[in-house]
């Protein structure tokens, strides 16, 4: 077994490599210098077009026309040097193309030349048919050969593993980024904080803010006593039973079951228009002129009473008397200033949350990152025994695992 690091990786798969393709590259090298041979030839012979023009023959200036095109086909003809199985397909497929656009050209000029020209197409010719036959030739090694393409995909999982493994420089400079933005958010958190929190210690906002919650907790007591009369007020909208209510009567009784709070807060003291409205629903109660069962007539005559007897006097008392305070600080920009402090806090912590899931963002990234370390690593290792029987582990000697605890919030 073989212990390497990835840098050692690299070498050493170079080598086998080398070693296991020496055959096809030696082939490969033959093709690349022919070839290279061809285009030159190709090139030097289609000078002789414009050695040949005559400015004032029609013929001339096709000549030279198309020897311009042949020079920027050939320019435009790239493959790199380097020979391997990926760059030799390049190389068949280069040729594929240079040979269709060539003939293509000359499909279009050549034969608008007249017979001077005849001895340099018949070279052009000669090269051509070369370079196709050269190109068949790469054709047959790239499928001999198919097995070279599977090796140098190893090199390109070994390249992934080296720059999976080595941006650990990148993690470290975008958490301390994020943290410095953490740090910043913290504090504009916490300089919002103290001043929302001296402001309501210094101000009666605290108090303001209780009338609030007050009148909410009223509004629901009154809802709660309201209701078991809901059902039979609205039968006795929907029944004519003769019995007469006035309009503040039928007022209070659909102002009171919509929002009972504000109903109570205008109403006089004692709830007049209420008692009205109830005291015509018990009449037709009373009288049978309304329909009801047995039990939600009884439980609407108790209920009647009950509100008659004072029942929510109590809350009227205290639901005023939050409105008269509300009205004292009716002129008071406390609201306003509350309101400025409380969006500040609020954007303050929105920010601070916004770098906080980037923090974790990053964390996210890093697992992955981790996980593809390790299936890029398993994949290495068993590719290359598969490949070169030989048994090899590799040594990730830059780990990502301390970066996850700079995560932490």
């Amino acid at each position: 077994m073989t212990n390497l690091n990835v840098e050692q990786l690299e070498k050493w798969y170079r080598k086998q490599l080398r070693d296991k393709s020496k055959d096809f590259i030696k082939q490969a090298e033959k093709s690349y210098r022919i070839v290279e041979t061809a285009l030159k030839d190709i090139e030097e012979v289609s000078q002789q077009f414009k050695e040949e023009e005559e400015e004032e023959l029609e013929s001339g200036g096709i000549a030279a026309r198309f020897a311009l095109k042949v020079g920027e086909i050939v320019s435009d003809f790239y493959v790199d040097k380097d020979i391997t199985y990926e760059n030799t397909e390049a190389m068949q497929s280069e040729i594929q193309h240079f040979i269709q656009e060539l003939w293509g050209a000359g499909a279009r000029w050549i034969r608008r030349m007249d017979k001077r020209y005849k001895n340099v197409i018949k070279s052009l010719d000669t090269f051509m048919k070369e370079l196709a036959r050269e190109m068949n030739k790469i054709s047959k090694l790239l499928f001999e050969y198919s097995w070279v393409k599977e090796l140098e995909r190893i090199g390109g999982r070994i390249e992934t593993l080296h720059d999976l493994t080595f941006s650990k420089e990148i993690f470290e400079e975008q958490i301390r980024q994020v943290r410095r933005k953490i740090d910043n958010a913290q504090k504009e958190y916490d300089s919002a904080k103290k001043a929302y929190d001296d402001f309501t210690k210094a101000s009666n906002v605290s108090e303001l803010l209780n009338l609030d919650e007050q009148a909410e907790h009223i509004n629901s007591l009154l809802r709660m006593k309201l209701n078991p009369l809901k059902k039979q007020v609205k039968k006795f909208f929907q029944h004519d039973t003769g019995v007469r209510v006035g309009p503040p009567g039928q007022k209070a009784l659909t102002e009171y079951f919509e929002d009972p709070y504000t109903a109570i807060t205008e109403e006089s003291e004692g709830y007049p228009g209420l008692l009205e409205g109830l005291t015509g629903l018990q009449e037709a109660i009373e009288t049978k002129r309304l329909p009801l069962k047995d039990r939600l007539a009884r439980r609407a005559i108790e209920e009647v009473e009950s509100i008659r007897k004072g029942g929510l006097q109590k809350l009227q008392d205290q639901a005023k008397e939050i409105e008269n305070k509300r009205d004292t600080y009716a002129g008071s920009d406390v609201y306003t200033q509350n309101e400025a402090f409380q969006s500040a806090l609020n954007e303050a912590t929105k920010n601070l949350e916004y770098h906080s899931n980037d923090l974790l963002r990053i964390r996210d990234d890093i697992t992955r990152q981790i996980d593809k370390v390790k299936e890029f690593k398993g994949r290495v290792e068993t590719e290359i025994f598969d490949a070169f029987s030989e048994k090899v582990t590799v040594q990730v000697e830059v780990s990502l695992e301390p970066l996850l605890d700079l995560c932490k919030l």
